[in-house]
């Protein structure tokens, strides 16, 4: 559906105010979704009234439409004038999440010894990603849990592990460090962009995998095209062929509704600074606990700390307690809109831009169309147009930012979050679509 364009000049005289994030005008409702939701556990710290305040003002309480997520967005704050699609790189905090965080710095400024335990965080993390407490890593990124991971796996000279060519940096480097220390032979496999179903992934990593293969890596989903690799399916696969299924789910945190038993991986890490809006310097690895055992930690021996579970993972020197912390809030934050809620949202102006990108001639889309391999994450590009242009041409002309994709010269990529709305998606295909019709005006790199 073809939403109404508003007038850029006249864009904050319908918005309630920009420091409170750009409100949307759409009053359709959302379908799909449900005011049935979770009661967040508060954890200490808060005063009852001020958790009471914010959560009565997020929480549903009838049809979730456009003035429900505009009272949602109201608990952001970003720069004036800014359209911000990118939380996939960085997302901006929730107002309760940085008020949170804030009274955890100050109490320990005052009092050393405020910093308090972290397993309710722990606790709620886990229930939160559908796993045990005693599987759940607090890390400071996605990368940390990834290496981990790699670190500790008992691996031999010639073992392989095998992964596709659009992995993150953060979730191969470690792995091409132990190929140079190590002589494990690290492998790739080409994924389509986008695939056909999910059952032509399988067969493409089932047909790559060898008598020597250990570990086979992917992403849910791919930093570079949005592609949810099926891990339930690949998991089943790989464990047929007696291989461990390590997942970087950077951007599944917070975007999507996870059940990591139910998944069957073995191993997946994710990030916290992302959809789950908890800031930098967060994040969460599972370690599934039949793995555990052959996963060495680097400050331990090997029976020393079993009873632990995960934990022996996390001795690693000083952390930031607040930022710790706080990713309790940035889930109760989610759990008073409901998971549910938030994954149907991001999927609806996800596939408003993807269905409307297909109708605009000489734009090509990355990114699965299909709900099973798709979430908030998509990535296009206009036939010879750079990407910096493109992206120049939405922050000059819509005050959008998006980054570009490394999947070609041309792509980038939109994030679509709970906070963005359909105007917005349709003002980045307003641009689209003027590059498009003006293409010769966009082609040279600037």
């Amino acid at each position: 559906m073809k939403m109404p364009r508003k007038n850029s000049k006249n864009r904050s005289s319908v918005n309630v105010s920009r420091r409170g994030f750009l409100q949307g005008s759409m009053a359709a409702v959302v379908g799909g979704l449900t005011t049935n939701v979770s009661s967040p556990t508060v954890l200490h710290g808060a005063t009852k009234s001020s958790n009471q305040l914010w959560r009565e003002r997020i929480r549903p309480t009838g049809p979730l439409d456009e003035m429900y997520w505009a009272r949602v967005r109201k608990e952001f704050n970003i720069v004036d004038d800014i359209s911000y699609m990118n939380n996939g790189t960085m997302g901006p905090i929730p107002n309760p999440v940085v008020e949170a965080q804030t009274r955890y710095l100050r109490d320990l400024a005052a009092d050393p010894r405020a910093g308090g335990s972290l397993e309710p965080v722990r606790e709620k993390l886990a229930s939160f990603v559908g796993a045990d407490p005693d599987e759940i890593v607090l890390t400071r990124s996605t990368t940390e849990g990834m290496k981990i991971f790699c670190r500790g796996l008992d691996l031999q000279p010639g073992d392989e592990i095998l992964m596709s060519s659009h992995e993150h940096p953060g979730g191969y480097g470690s792995w091409r460090a132990r190929e140079d220390r190590d002589g494990i032979i690290v492998r790739t496999v080409d994924i389509p962009a986008p695939p056909e179903s999910a059952d032509q992934v399988i067969d493409i990593c089932e047909a790559a995998i060898t008598t020597k293969t250990r570990v086979l890596v992917v992403s849910y989903p791919i930093f570079v095209t949005g592609l949810l690799m099926p891990i339930k399916g690949l998991a089943e696969m790989a464990h047929r062929h007696g291989v461990l299924l390590s997942v970087d789910g950077a951007h599944a945190l917070g975007m999507l509704d996870l059940q990591l038993h139910d998944s069957g991986v073995d191993h997946f890490s994710t990030a916290g600074q992302k959809w789950l809006l908890a800031g930098s310097g967060t994040g969460l690895a599972y370690f599934k606990r039949d793995v555990q055992e052959q996963v060495w930690g680097d400050m331990w021996r090997r029976t020393d700390r079993n009873e632990e579970g995960a934990r022996k993972y996390e001795v690693s020197g000083q952390r930031h307690i607040p930022s710790a912390r706080g990713m309790g809030d940035a889930v109760d934050f989610q759990l008073a809109i409901g998971k549910q809620n938030i994954q149907a949202r991001v999927r609806t102006l996800a596939n408003q831009l993807k269905t409307c990108l297909h109708e605009i001639p000489g734009v090509g889309i990355g990114t699965s169309g299909s709900a099973e391999m798709s979430g908030g994450l998509t990535t296009f590009f206009i036939d010879g147009i750079p990407k910096a242009n493109t992206q120049k041409a939405l922050m000059d002309r819509e005050h959008i930012y998006i980054p570009g994709s490394s999947l070609n010269d041309f792509a980038c990529r939109v994030s679509t979050h709970f906070y963005n709305t359909p105007d917005e998606v349709e003002r980045v295909l307003s641009v689209v679509r003027h590059i498009a019709e003006n293409r010769s005006a966009y082609s040279t790199a600037v």
